[in-house]
């Protein structure tokens, strides 16, 4: 990978060093530095607008809640098939991308969707280009969450198979976190994804995945312009040719207009002209723990804030769900164990936990590397996610990004079947390859903490009636 240019050249500019504060961006022409973060005049709104001549469709509310355990679906267990219609549809839809609560945050109003957002910004956009789905005429819709609701933006597309676009509008994570908000597109995508694949699995769905994709092709589909908005990822419902090739002009929808170009650069870098296979099925696991239904455990999902460092968790829920949020993927993967029955404190490279590549309480290295955040310290454990540079190009680097935000949503799901809890870190990079032992070229995607929760989240409401909560306030330095 070229640290000069493209993907490279953000990842670059956008990592963390221990001399500068977070939000103090590098000085660097190519970083815009006439934004102020957090700034309440510019925040951007959570949700794009459409014209209100646009064609409506009311998705049903009583959600057909298949009853298989999450636990199930994350193993891979196959489940019966059902029909794929307007009801079953939505609920797809709701437990990826659904309003499942709201605060008031500032005189703001936060969305909590059912999938976890970095710094819960939620900077995703869901279409659904619908072919043969019982009552849902074919076109290209967008998920009006809020509405639970789907507004046609463009006529039916050329292809197979229903097709779920996930799109990111950087400026919406930009506004807090700058250009390194370009990653957190991927990760949020992953996390995303990890959902609606379960929700599309649990009914037989046949839910696949694909990162490679004609991205000019995908953005005139969904109306996106490639610099407010572009495409992450597909997800078809079935076998066949995804219904991506567009037969007329897309409504492009109301968006803020700002340009974060170093992220415009990084996408356009990564982009191609093809479609590629699906991302392999992995191998069923031989067994599975009992667990509530995967809607249950959606809306009882939470990014936890605080967790209680006087409490472990036993072995097996440290081995069960790493070892099912990992199932067909390849990037590599260490756990830096704080509080695990039967494994001593220490750091592990996945998946051997019998010999540390360093013994010892790691609790105030992970909180100095994850920027004083308590979790990283409180958690029982942590995996993180990271891989060499060297071995990625500007589109790999987007799947490495996008593989860890799965993994930490199928560790979100596991964790909060088995009781546990989990929240997504952020870090710095320059200390991770210290603390892995490994070269200084080693890419950070991501920390996943996983513990005993300090408190349980109300859980999230249904579609049209979510949740009002007050947002809990993470913890700084140590417990």
């Amino acid at each position: 990978m070229d640290l000069n240019c493209g993907a490279g050249l953000l990842h670059r500019l956008t990592s963390y060093v221990p001399d500068r504060e977070w939000d103090v961006a590098v000085g660097d022409p190519r970083i815009r530095h006439d934004l102020v973060p957090n700034d309440p005049a510019t925040v951007p709104s959570p949700m794009k607008g459409y014209p209100d001549d646009r064609p409506v469709l009311a998705l049903p509310r009583d959600l057909p809640d298949p009853g298989i355990p999450a636990t199930a679906v994350l193993a891979g267990v196959p489940a019966p098939a059902r029909p794929l219609d307007a009801a079953q549809l939505g609920r797809v839809l709701f437990l990826g991308a659904g309003v499942v609560r709201t605060a008031d945050r500032q005189g703001r109003r936060i969305l909590y969707r059912a999938s976890g957002s970095a710094g819960a910004r939620f900077p995703l956009e869901l279409y659904a280009s619908t072919r043969g789905v019982a009552g849902v005429p074919d076109g290209v819709h967008w998920y009006d969450a809020a509405r639970h609701a789907l507004v046609q933006v463009a006529p039916a597309a050329a292809g197979d198979v229903t097709t779920l676009v996930v799109t990111g509008v950087p400026w919406r994570t930009g506004w807090r976190y700058a250009e390194r908000g370009w990653r957190h597109l991927y990760w949020d995508a992953g996390t995303l994804l990890s959902q609606l694949s379960a929700a599309a699995a649990t009914a037989g769905l046949s839910p696949r995945l694909r990162s490679l994709f004609p991205d000019a092709t995908v953005r005139d589909l969904v109306g996106a312009d490639g610099v407010h908005e572009y495409p992450l990822a597909l997800l078809s419902l079935g076998d066949g040719e995804p219904a991506i090739e567009p037969t007329g002009p897309a409504v492009a929808g109301v968006l803020p207009p700002v340009e974060l170009p170093l992220c415009t650069a990084a996408q356009r870098a990564g982009e191609r002209d093809e479609v590629g296979a699906p991302w392999p099925e992995a191998p069923t696991l031989p067994d599975f723990p009992p667990s509530d239904p995967l809607d249950e455990v959606v809306r009882r999902r939470g990014s936890q804030r605080r967790m209680d460092r006087t409490g472990t968790l036993p072995r097996h829920l440290l081995e069960w769900p790493l070892t099912a949020a990992l199932r067909g993927v390849a990037v590599p993967h260490w756990v830096a164990v704080h509080g695990v029955d039967d494994v001593p404190p220490g750091l592990y490279r996945w998946p051997d936990l019998t010999t540390p590549l360093r013994a010892g309480n790691l609790r105030d290295e992970l909180l100095r590397i994850c920027l004083d955040q308590s979790l990283a310290a409180d958690a029982a454990y942590v995996v993180i996610a990271a891989t060499r540079l060297s071995t990625l190009d500007d589109r790999s680097y987007r799947d490495a990004q996008l593989a860890a935000g799965l993994v930490e949503g199928r560790l979100h799901l596991a964790a909060y079947a088995l009781g546990a809890g989990a929240s997504g870190m952020t870090f710095v990079d320059s200390e991770v390859p210290a603390l892995l032992s490994e070269p200084a070229d080693l890419a950070t995607l991501l920390f996943t903490c996983v513990g005993v929760p300090a408190y349980r989240s109300r859980a999230g409401g249904a579609p049209g009636a979510p949740v009002v909560v007050r947002p809990v306030v993470p913890r700084l330095g140590s417990s």
